[in-house]
């Protein structure tokens, strides 16, 4: 089966258009700089896959897939302030920074 055709290419560029929306207005409300698109694409297409639709009769893409409804409970807020293990220092220097 082809899809190439003008209707399904629209359908495309639809999708990518309201993606890149979406990665403009969770950087700049969250203030953060522009190189940190790429993960800005992947929570907005993680998001995306976890909304209903009514193409698949209100399901979501990933109950779809899995079978079972995604747990949403411990998404966390885009932009905010996160730690991360570092090994740099000797053993009693502190293991985790601020990004």
């Amino acid at each position: 089966m082809m899809y190439d055709t003008l209707q399904h290419n629209g359908i495309a560029e639809s999708l990518n258009w309201r993606i890149l929306e979406h990665i403009h207005a969770m950087l700049h409300h969250a203030e953060l700089p522009k190189s940190l698109w790429g993960e800005a694409v992947l929570f907005a297409v993680w998001l995306k896959n976890r909304t209903t639709t009514k193409a698949l009769g209100n399901m979501t893409p990933f109950e779809k897939f899995n079978k079972f409804k995604p747990d949403l409970s411990g998404v966390p807020k885009w932009g905010q302030q996160v730690w991360a293990h570092s090994t740099d220092g000797t053993k009693l220097d502190a293991r985790g920074v601020e990004v």
